[in-house]
């Protein structure tokens, strides 16, 4: 994180009982993240008083920086592509993230390589992407190695 900015302002609101809840902290935590817990069971009008704050009247949603993000899914879904501890380190977006893959047709081109005699073909493609604040794609490029196995 920036040593200039205080750490996000990460808020949970959850019932206790929750399993997604229980979830959104678990990936919190896991992070090292701060956050705060709001706890509405015993808060009359709590899910008219969070629809206001983030949009939806349903419980589990997590707000960073006065920014509802959804739920625990959506929470797991940034974590996954990087884009959680970028949102909590007051990063600059879009953000640049290198994505790993294999797919029929790499494995194909990596099994013809190999069997021409090039030993150091691998069947794994990597793509370069930018990503904006909700993880959504906004530019991608292949950035394989040249060589036999990173030829088309």
């Amino acid at each position: 994180m920036s040593a200039s900015r205080p750490p996000a302002e990460i808020t949970v609101y959850t019932l206790p009982w929750s399993a997604h809840g229980a979830r959104a902290r678990a990936i919190l935590r896991r992070r090292g993240l701060p956050f705060d817990v709001i706890d509405g069971s015993a808060v009359p009008g709590f899910r008219r008083r969070l629809a206001l704050v983030t949009g939806r009247p349903t419980v589990r949603q997590i707000v960073i920086d006065d920014t509802p993000i959804g739920g625990a899914d959506e929470l797991a879904r940034l974590d996954r592509l990087g884009v959680l501890r970028a949102i909590a380190g007051h990063e600059q977006f879009p953000i640049a993230r290198e994505l790993c893959y294999v797919s029929p047709r790499s494995i194909a081109r990596w099994a013809a390589a190999r069997l021409r005699g090039h030993r150091d073909a691998s069947p794994v493609q990597r793509v370069r992407v930018l990503l904006d604040r909700e993880g959504r794609l906004v530019e991608a490029k292949r950035s394989n190695p040249s060589g036999p196995g990173g030829q088309r």
